[in-house]
């Protein structure tokens, strides 16, 4: 029998349990990415070292084959590229245009959520540095600068003051594809993410995380914990909110994450929201806490099949959090790890760098150097676990010659 293409787009760690998933319910996996030495190389049955962005290149290189799926997970700006492909082959499920555009612009989200009259804080967008920095004279610092197309906090920033305005507007636009920025105003609160899944335009199944992050100026996710502590209005609005940008996107089906801020007030502001699964982990961390496993629903549903999520048991605490490195260099031994695994709270370690591997600084999402997944019946117990497995890990890394002399 022969077996159905599922189109891959992406090789990383996030996309990894894509690939796993496919082969698992017997597709042929075909994975793209630039990088010829990505992870999803060797899992593919069929791996094209090329750009995820261009489609048409993509289709010329596999021709007239049979195309059941093509998803991308915890990559938005590979999305239309995921609508482009999915047109182009026919597949059953197609992503709605104004979600995929909602997940490659952050300023037409924004526009989005206005247009709902949601909360919102203020923000401009702009290709000329001498532009920006005059329209943010009127802005309340400190502020977040980043691409408006990017994704996995690659060119973020929060600059503090006017003077540093210049050099953060010039970081975002090198890591922006169309070279265009985004600054806004940073909202104060506690940050959370909701990785969801939409059935027939609602939300049928959520998972709302508190959201840790790295101190400014980078802001990025170093933890995630469920159940989020949001009292139970707060909760129901959300999901209000949610459905009134599902109805406004069009997105009917199909997986969607969103990071936002809880004021003390008690406002919702979106930051921003990705129409495919999250990154981060975030699948894992729902397959833990609930038993769902998103990836498979999210290749089935890309494939046509009906979605089915089963059951949502009641969580105890899990944690998501993500292993970084603190110096650029080349990873040179892990300990630690048979003692970590071993811990009653730790359900799962992912490690994804081996001794020999070059390793950044936790700059951006990407350079990540694990998973570890805890499970605990409190708070305190979770966070005393964490505190034990991190002071039992230790990666031994080389430092770069010129972070020596630094």
């Amino acid at each position: 029998m022969t077996r159905r293409n599922l189109i891959i787009l992406g090789g990383s760690e996030d996309q990894v349990p894509a690939y796993l998933e496919g082969r698992r319910l017997g597709y042929r996996v075909i994975g793209i990415d630039q990088k010829p030495d990505a992870l999803g190389a060797e899992l593919a049955d069929e791996f094209l070292c090329l750009t995820t962005r261009e489609p048409e290149a993509i289709a010329k290189r596999l021709g007239d084959i049979d195309v059941a799926a093509v998803i991308s997970p915890a990559s938005d700006a590979a999305q239309a590229s995921v609508a482009a492909l999915s047109k182009h082959y026919g597949t059953a499920f197609q992503p709605s245009p104004a979600a995929v555009r909602a997940s490659e612009d952050k300023n037409y989200f924004h526009s989005v959520v206005e247009k709902l009259s949601f909360p919102r804080y203020r923000s401009l967008k702009g290709d000329d540095p001498d532009a920006l920095i005059a329209a943010a004279a009127g802005m309340t610092y400190p502020l977040v600068v980043k691409p408006t197309d990017s994704s996995g906090s690659k060119g973020l920033s929060c600059v503090p003051e006017p003077a540093q305005l210049r050099a953060a507007i010039g970081t975002a636009r090198k890591n922006s594809f169309a070279s265009e920025v985004l600054i806004e105003e940073l909202v104060d609160g506690r940050h959370y993410s909701l990785e969801c899944f939409a059935q027939n335009g609602r939300p049928a199944f959520t998972v709302v995380t508190e959201r840790i992050i790295t101190p400014l100026p980078h802001m990025i996710s170093v933890s995630h914990v469920t159940p989020a502590a949001l009292g139970c209005s707060i909760q129901g609005r959300l999901l209000d909110m949610i459905t009134a940008i599902f109805g406004e996107l069009g997105h009917r089906s199909g997986p969607v994450n969103f990071d936002f801020v809880l004021t003390p007030a008690g406002d919702v502001h979106f930051i921003e929201m990705g129409a495919r699964l999250g990154g981060n982990g975030m699948p894992l961390l729902a397959s833990h806490a609930f038993g769902v496993n998103t990836v498979e629903a999210a290749i089935r549903l890309a494939a046509g099949e009906a979605l089915d999520l089963g059951t949502h048991p009641r969580p105890r605490f899990v944690m998501l959090r993500i292993l970084t490195a603190e110096t650029d260099g080349t990873l040179v031994s892990v300990a630690g790890v048979s003692t970590v695994r071993a811990l009653t709270e730790v359900t799962e370690l992912r490690l994804f760098k081996a001794p020999g591997s070059r390793v950044n600084r936790y700059t951006q999402a990407a350079h990540k150097l694990g998973y570890l997944i805890l499970a605990a019946d409190s708070r305190e117990a979770l966070s005393q676990a964490l505190d034990t497995s991190l002071a039992t890990l230790h990666f031994e890394i080389e430092p770069d010659d010129e972070t020596q002399e630094n």
